[in-house]
């Protein structure tokens, strides 16, 4: 029942919107990864050292004008495909916060993930002076370098171990879009599992049928 409200909740918005129910306003950014090879997480493309061109995207949850505060997103395209989708958090992994820029604190997954070695949430730590919660800024950030994050693997107890670095180098074109969606595009060791990663599906699905995009390349955003 739950997912069923929450799938056409998403396509209402979507139709409403005339574009994306979830973290509308953003921009895709080309940038590579690199890996370290200590993840131990049972996924090759984040345990194995090598260096892979992807696609970012980030957003503004809310879609809050201009520079306003507001829960941002981080998205990555890995080989695969998997997709990671984080949101800024305070100082637990699991805390939703609000940021004024895109490089003002940390990102992470909204809940643990379920891997080979147990629950670990994603986080991602930027390492650059300010950047504003405005995507339309972002072009003009980029031309004074490239926006760097530190991703780590977290989990209770420990340490957070490091996992790669990206390193977002440009702005692709504004009509640029990609379909992210962590539950479709997974690996079986790295894994969303129950009522979150169900509303997640349905949500995302209910907002592809709200635009009407059913394919996961350009012009197909959720």
């Amino acid at each position: 029942m739950a997912a069923d409200l929450t799938g056409t909740l998403a396509a209402f918005g979507a139709r409403l919107r005339g574009g994306r129910a979830l973290h509308p306003r953003g921009r895709l950014l080309a940038g590579t990864l690199e890996v370290t090879g200590a993840g131990g997480l049972g996924v090759p493309v984040l345990d194995e050292p090598a260096r892979y061109e992807v696609i970012a995207r980030l957003s503004k949850g809310g879609s809050l004008p201009g520079r306003l505060p507001d829960v941002l997103g981080l998205a990555v395209r890995l080989p695969g495909p998997i997709d990671l989708l984080l949101s800024t958090c305070g100082a637990a992994p699991w805390l939703l916060r609000p940021r004024a820029g895109f490089t003002a604190g940390p990102y992470s997954s909204l809940v643990p993930y379920a891997s080979d070695t147990g629950p670990v949430w994603l986080v991602a730590v930027p390492e650059r002076e300010a950047v504003p919660a405005d995507p339309a800024l972002l072009p003009e950030a980029l031309g004074r370098g490239p926006l760097l994050f530190r991703l780590l693997a977290a989990r209770r107890r420990e340490r957070a171990s490091p996992l790669a670095t990206l390193r977002l180098r440009a702005a692709l074109p504004p009509d640029a879009d990609l379909s992210f969606d962590p539950v479709r595009h997974g690996h079986r060791s790295l894994r969303l599992e129950g009522t979150l990663a169900r509303l997640r599906r349905d949500a995302y699905r209910g907002s592809r049928t709200g635009r009407g995009a059913g394919l996961d390349g350009p012009g197909a955003p959720p």
